[in-house]
């Protein structure tokens, strides 16, 4: 409990006024704080022996999670070869102004790497595909959360995402990374996630329309004015809200049927890829809104668009933080429990 105690004094010291990222790094402390108190409290427990049986343990974990390792180095390798021979896309010789240039200066002066902050919404986008498409591969395989209302929501998302490109090219993303490509990413998560939502529950079917039609009611009053018309611009706060309301949905199912054992016992790949990269493309994000999209009271269309575009976001790092720590968690008591067991059971493979 000792933990616990630990994450709770880390979270009441930081100041109401703090920036919204600083609550997240508080979050990932706690997070660490928390996994160093489980290996110290797990130390003196009995443990299996070592030597081959670590290393069959270990190569049978690579053999299950092979697929989404090469897919992972495969998105990563096409966002290096894209960010070394791309560059930001300017306007055509004869729309050339000093503004524009000045403006894509001082874009490659703040990301360097990057080049522009857009890389990181694209590289969201490719991480978030590389979910689902592990989600849907190994649909059958074992429990997975991206089902029913959390698939449902992140749908009408894509959906959104998909009709507003179709719509307007102002909200389309710069560099390397940017133009097409995030589009035809996006094309793929809505097909996906259309196979998740196979079988989906009358019940959770109502619950997602109902839960997207509120969505609506507030991106209406809450959107920018980049396109300058509301019903483009407002289906660029409701994918924002939609995916906001997906962690949460994602983060319920975790609850609800991540904590049993059956979930351990069954080992599956797909959850566990989810928990590590869900997290990490909501930090993407987060840190996208947060630190490069400025406020510019100009761009509000109507309500409170950049408010909700950053704490929204912030809370999806939350959420799936918090869903992941609940299952690893989870697992560590569950591989912990071995020890009680007799000898010759068959134990769950846990990473």
């Amino acid at each position: 409990m000792e933990a616990i105690t630990t994450m709770i004094n880390a979270l009441r010291n930081l100041a109401p006024g703090s920036n919204p990222f600083e609550c997240v790094l508080g979050v990932v402390v706690a997070i660490v704080v928390l996994r160093m108190e489980i290996t110290r409290n797990t130390a003196n427990m009995p443990q299996q022996s070592r030597g081959n049986s670590s290393v069959a343990h270990y190569t049978k974990v690579l053999q299950q999670y092979a697929p989404e390792t090469i897919g992972l180095l495969v998105c990563l390798a096409t966002a290096a070869t894209l960010r070394i021979h791309g560059s930001m896309a300017v306007p055509e010789s004869g729309e050339i102004d000093d503004a524009s240039m000045q403006a894509a200066q001082q874009i490659a002066r703040d990301w360097p790497v990057l080049i522009s902050a857009d890389t990181l919404l694209s590289l969201q986008a490719m991480l978030r595909l590389l979910v689902l498409i592990s989600s849907g591969v190994r649909l059958g395989g074992g429990p997975s959360l991206i089902t029913q209302e959390a698939a449902a929501m992140s749908c009408g998302a894509a959906l959104a995402r998909a009709a507003l490109a179709a719509r307007s090219k102002d909200y389309m993303l710069d560099g390397p990374l940017g133009g097409n490509l995030p589009v035809a990413l996006e094309l793929i998560s809505l097909a996906l996630l259309l196979i998740l939502c196979r079988g989906i529950r009358r019940r959770a079917l109502m619950t997602s329309a109902f839960t997207l039609c509120v969505s609506t009611w507030i991106s209406s009053r809450n959107h920018l004015s980049l396109a300058g018309d509301s019903l483009t611009d407002g289906l660029f706060l409701f994918a924002h809200i939609a995916e906001l309301l997906a962690a949460f949905a994602y983060l319920s199912r975790a609850l609800l049927f991540d904590t049993e054992a059956e979930c351990v016992a069954h080992g599956s790949v797909a959850l566990r890829f989810a928990h590590v990269i869900m997290p990490l493309q909501a930090c993407l994000s987060a840190y996208y809104f947060v630190q490069a999209f400025e406020f510019v009271p100009q761009l509000v269309g109507a309500g409170h668009p950049f408010e909700i575009l950053q704490f929204g976001c912030v809370a999806q790092v939350g959420a799936y933080a918090g869903a992941a720590l609940l299952h690893w968690a989870e697992s560590a008591e569950s591989h912990g429990s071995l020890g009680d067991m007799p000898r010759g059971a068959a134990a769950p493979v846990v990473l």
